[in-house]
């Protein structure tokens, strides 16, 4: 996977119009997103609580936004349209109804589900209809019994689901048992449309107990990129953070809502913050000259000793150097205690397929630069630990350092 398409699955949800918290400083979100190296958001379309001016002020800084449509469906679009003709490719999405099992929406007479649905034919066929918004794609809604729908024709263009983790749980692998993006993935596999994740993410306000979303940071930290690597990974077109910044001070930690930030209210950044910063800051350096062996469209690597909590992405940079992407979803929380767990690393064996040059080893956790640099080989033995590692293959053949 070409990393500049990697970097474009990576999503955060903002609330640009709740302006009494630390949304209203729309100058902190474009840094932010800046410094963390993404650019698509997930928000509501400008409304009454938040300026058209500021959305604009975020697209003229490089963010791109999925917008969920509010309930004047016709307005919403419209301003959507407003938005894309004013800075061009800044939609890169409009989004159905959110959660309606949570929040119903009444449409036409109908409640319920039904409401929802006939509502998403409307908001497809208004995009469709309207030339501003030209190749967007629609997303579809969220909050409904997937089982009693057999088709999202002339409905979505992508499925649409959340996943949010459980009792201090992995994203993709637990024992014995849950998977929680893989579970969000199948309940809309039958649709056979590409999919989006578009709520995903942990609170950083530590819990105990059952079913419960609350860890702490340096947990948050891990499982943030450990499910965006999954997410990729698994083929998901784009997934949505929830979210960029802590929305209100909440010293006395009594709403888990407040902490579900990668900044925290004061605007400082979490370690899931730094640790999305460095996993940017790693695959988008390059060297100066471009490798011969960009030719090469795979590493043909193979891996030994791997567990089945453990996984494998393999990217490539625009210098044609690979990136090994290793993490091991061991267990990260103890439930009943409410407090981190550390579980040793797999001791993982990679074969190259070629003898590499130089093998730069990355933990995004600790830094963007390399923990470990091993030079002239074809195999390594790896600790892989319960979150995401980096190896920057450069290959024999390959010019530079």
């Amino acid at each position: 996977m070409p990393v500049d398409a990697f970097i474009d699955t990576l999503g955060v949800v903002t609330h640009v119009n709740y302006t009494d918290g630390a949304y209203a400083n729309v100058r902190n979100v474009a840094d932010n997103m800046k410094w963390l190296g993404i650019r698509h958001v997930r928000d509501y379309t400008p409304g009454p609580s938040a300026p058209f001016g500021a959305y604009s002020y975020l697209a003229q800084h490089g963010v791109r936004f999925n917008f969920l449509v509010r309930s004047n469906i016709a307005e919403s679009i419209e301003l959507a349209a407003k938005l894309n003709t004013e800075v061009p490719g800044s939609i890169a999405a409009i989004e159905g109804f959110n959660e309606i099992d949570n929040f119903p929406i009444p449409y036409r007479g109908l409640t319920g589900a039904a409401a929802g649905l006939a509502a998403q034919r409307e908001i497809y066929a208004r995009v469709r209809g309207t030339k501003e918004l030209a190749g967007v794609p629609v997303y579809d809604l969220t909050g409904f019994d997937t089982r009693t729908v057999e088709t999202r024709a002339d409905s979505a263009d992508y499925a649409n689901q959340h996943a949010y983790p459980q009792n201090g749980n992995q994203p993709t692998y637990n024992s014995p048992g849950g998977s929680w993006i893989p579970a969000a993935i199948y309940s809309v596999k039958k649709f056979n449309l590409p999919i989006v994740i578009t709520e995903f993410g942990y609170f950083s306000m530590p819990q105990s107990g059952w079913y419960m979303i609350g860890v702490d940071e340096a947990t948050q930290a891990k499982a943030i990129l450990n499910g965006y690597m999954d997410s990729a990974a698994a083929g998901v077109k784009r997934i949505y953070v929830y979210e960029l910044l802590d929305e209100k001070s909440d010293p006395q930690n009594k709403s888990g809502e407040m902490h579900f930030g990668m900044f925290r209210f004061d605007n400082s950044p979490k370690p899931v913050a730094h640790a999305v910063r460095n996993l940017t800051s790693i695959l988008n350096a390059s060297t100066a000259t471009r490798a011969k062996s960009a030719a090469r469209n795979t590493l043909p690597y193979t891996l030994s000793d791997m567990p089945p909590s453990a996984n494998s992405l393999l990217l490539q940079k625009k210098d044609g150097r690979f990136v090994l992407v290793l993490w091991n979803e061991s267990q990260i929380w103890d439930r009943a205690k409410g407090t981190p767990v550390t579980m040793p690393p797999a001791r993982i064996n990679v074969d190259f397929g070629a003898t590499a040059r130089r093998v730069d080893v990355y933990d995004p956790l600790v830094s963007a630069a390399p923990i470990t640099t091993q030079r002239d080989v074809r195999q390594l033995p790896v600790d892989v630990p319960d979150h995401v590692i980096l190896l920057e293959v450069t290959l024999a053949d390959t010019p530079g350092s």
